[in-house]
């Protein structure tokens, strides 16, 4: 449905609720939600064809809706608001039946509007803030979700692909402190202030977590659970639930997470550009020639974008501005 006129049957309806909607658009929301009330599960089980007939026959109710009366006197007024409600309740329609659609695919949800995603491409990693500051560098091609009431008592994100947590101490209200879960499948690995990563790639039936710092507990769902510690590591089998423990070198196991923040000489403009992928934002050199400087550094690769530049503007002899997703970068040139 185009922005347009979803926004607008939005606006209706927030009338309606707040209860500043005239006859005209109360009724024309009242027959809106007879149309849908209590069908979408049933909906979403029919076949295209069957979903076809049902918006035919809805087409048809729409059309006797708008028929004009018979009746001897204008009502001009009144056929203008029948014919915009109709139009109206077939925005409605075709938003609802893309719903319907969308969730028949493998891993959409009607509720997505809840849900906060965070994917990176293939060949390239991504850094995220979770809304509790604690700090996530997602390998190549991973995907990670977590509900919008995230940083609440339970903090739970689900995961597909690699990644590096390095998760805060968090307590609520001065209480015990908040609980945070990762989920990759049946596995759940429970943490608090610790640093780890799990792989869970789709394509594999292994999930292996790996702490580098702190302690996390991971749960099969079934009847193990392990304990691990700073360089310990486990690995799940999904399909034949056995489970292998051991000694590692984390630090060499996750060094993907720092690849792509070690540089030595690099220019300050192909340097951008590879933070500009991995953090999300637009960065812009007032002064071109800051582009051409040679930039060395050594960052631990879950360093925010501000503090990654702190250090940076520091050895290159020059200024950053952060504001609305934009980095811009000043200065007469490099020392």
């Amino acid at each position: 449905m185009p922005s347009g006129n979803r926004n607008k049957f939005r606006s209706i309806v927030a009338r309606y609720l707040s209860g500043n909607a005239d006859e005209e658009e109360s009724d024309m929301i009242e027959k809106y939600y007879e149309l849908f009330a209590g069908k979408s599960d049933r909906l979403s089980k029919l076949s295209e064809d069957e979903l076809a007939d049902v918006r035919e026959r809805m087409k048809g109710n729409i059309a006797k809706r708008i028929a004009p009366p018979a009746r001897s006197r204008p009502l001009l007024p009144m056929v203008f608001w029948r014919v915009a409600a109709a139009a109206l309740i077939l925005i409605g329609a075709g938003w609802f039946f893309y719903l319907v659609r969308e969730q028949r695919k493998p891993g959409v949800n009607l509720s997505v509007a809840r849900t906060v995603i965070h994917q990176s491409v293939k060949g390239q990693t991504k850094f995220v803030v979770l809304p509790d500051g604690s700090r996530v560098v997602l390998h190549g091609d991973t995907r990670i979700e977590y509900d919008r009431d995230f940083n609440r008592e339970t903090r739970e994100v689900s995961l597909s692909g690699e990644a590096y947590f390095d998760v805060v101490h968090l307590n609520v209200s001065g209480r015990k402190p908040a609980s945070f879960v990762i989920k990759t499948g049946k596995i759940r690995t429970t943490v608090l202030g610790t640093a780890f990563s799990i792989k869970s790639l789709p394509s594999e039936t292994e999930v292996v977590v790996t702490v580098t710092r702190g302690k996390v507990r991971v749960d099969d769902g079934d009847k193990h659970t392990s304990l691990l510690t700073s360089n310990q590591q486990v690995t799940y089998n999904t399909h034949t639930t056995v489970a292998d423990e051991k000694v590692v070198k984390s630090q060499e196991l996750t060094a993907w997470v720092r690849a792509d923040m070690v540089f030595q000489e690099m220019p300050f403009g192909e340097l951008a550009e590879m933070l500009e992928k991995r953090y999300g934002v637009n960065i812009s050199f007032q002064n071109p020639q800051l582009q051409q400087c040679l930039i060395t550094g050594r960052f631990s690769g879950t360093e925010t974008l501000e503090e990654v530049f702190k250090v940076l503007t520091l050895t290159s002899n020059t200024k950053y501005a952060l504001e609305s997703g934009e980095l811009v970068l000043t200065g007469e040139g490099c020392r």
